[in-house]
């Protein structure tokens, strides 16, 4: 499987920064993973107009809309040699198709089933990371999977990622 590429800008301790280009991803919202995996899947396996198979590329990846609510949305990033007005178009209207622009992105990779207590713990270890190099987060952290589930969770890549910026200096 194919990932989607970076370049390594620079290492700061355990997490990295990397600077990625503009990308395509097709995302399901507000379902269980199961289900959002499935419809996502489908979708690539030809379930578009006009009926093409898309390889997979990795990671996968999983957000939040509101962090005061559950909503949350599964994505599946396309081949970047996809530009976003010639990617198929889904069939079904819960899949939806999402242009991200590219830019400065840190990242932190662990091991496990990547679930909720290790992205929280991975997330704060991101926070403090960012804080020491004068950076901050853009956006809400997202996870970051690269192996199938049925990989045993000691042998899974996780990443928790974000967008940064550089923290604007204090006029004094």
């Amino acid at each position: 499987m194919r990932s989607v590429p970076y370049e390594m800008v620079r290492h700061m301790g355990e997490a990295e920064i990397r600077r990625y280009g503009e990308f395509v991803m097709v995302t399901v919202f507000d379902l269980d993973d199961v289900e959002a995996s499935d419809l996502l899947s489908k979708y690539m396996d030809g379930e578009n107009d006009p009926g093409v198979t898309i390889p997979m590329t990795a990671p996968i990846v999983t957000r939040t809309r509101n962090p005061a609510e559950h909503e949350w949305g599964l994505s599946f990033l396309l081949p970047t040699d996809m530009a976003f007005e010639s990617v198929p178009r889904p069939k079904d209207p819960r899949v939806i198709l999402e242009r991200k622009n590219g830019g400065l992105f840190a990242a932190i990779r662990f091991r496990g089933p990547g679930e909720g207590g290790d992205v929280e713990r991975m997330t704060n270890e991101l926070s403090v990371e960012l804080a020491e190099a004068d950076l901050k987060m853009d956006g809400r952290p997202f996870l970051l999977q690269y192996n199938s589930r049925l990989t045993p969770g000691f042998m899974r890549r996780n990443e928790v990622a974000v967008r940064v910026v550089p923290v604007a200096p204090r006029n004094e």
